[in-house]
Parts: C-alpha cells; sequence; structure tokens
C-alpha cells in the first residue's frame, strides 16, 4: 500500500511534476519487464536443451546432411 503521505504530496504537486513521476514509474516497469522477458527466454532455452541434445527424439528428425537444399532429393 501506498504511504499516505506520498499519496498527499501527489495530490499536492502541479500537473507536469505528476507527469515526471508517472513516466519515471514507467520506465522502471519497461526495464524490470525486459528483464523477466529475457530470462524467461533464457529458461526456455534451458527447457528445451534435452530436446535438440545428439541422440534425443527430437534429433531423429534432423538432416545431418549439410549440402543445398535444392540438390536434395531425398524428401517427401
Amino acid at each position: 500500500m501506498i504511504e499516505p503521505q506520498i499519496l498527499e504530496a501527489i495530490k499536492q504537486m502541479p500537473n507536469i511534476e505528476r507527469i515526471r513521476i508517472i513516466e519515471f514509474t514507467l520506465g522502471l516497469m519497461r526495464e524490470e519487464m525486459a528483464k523477466n522477458e529475457q530470462l524467461s527466454l533464457k529458461e526456455a532455452a534451458e527447457l528445451m536443451r534435452p530436446f535438440y541434445a545428439e541422440g534425443s527424439e527430437l534429433s531423429e528428425f534432423v538432416d545431418s546432411e549439410h549440402g543445398d537444399f535444392y540438390e536434395y532429393e531425398d524428401y517427401a
């Protein structure tokens, strides 16, 4: 909960100062959200790592040939 003194101080401020507080707060929120998003992407990659490990079920479907695809005749 917000301290009553803070709320009262905000009430006493001119609108331009209130806008600066809002902009500052939104900036903090964006930074925090970006950090959390980056962490969740990292965690997702770590969770998926075993599925892409050599010998895993998913890697059975990987074409190990490194030739050009347009010359690849053994498809579908």
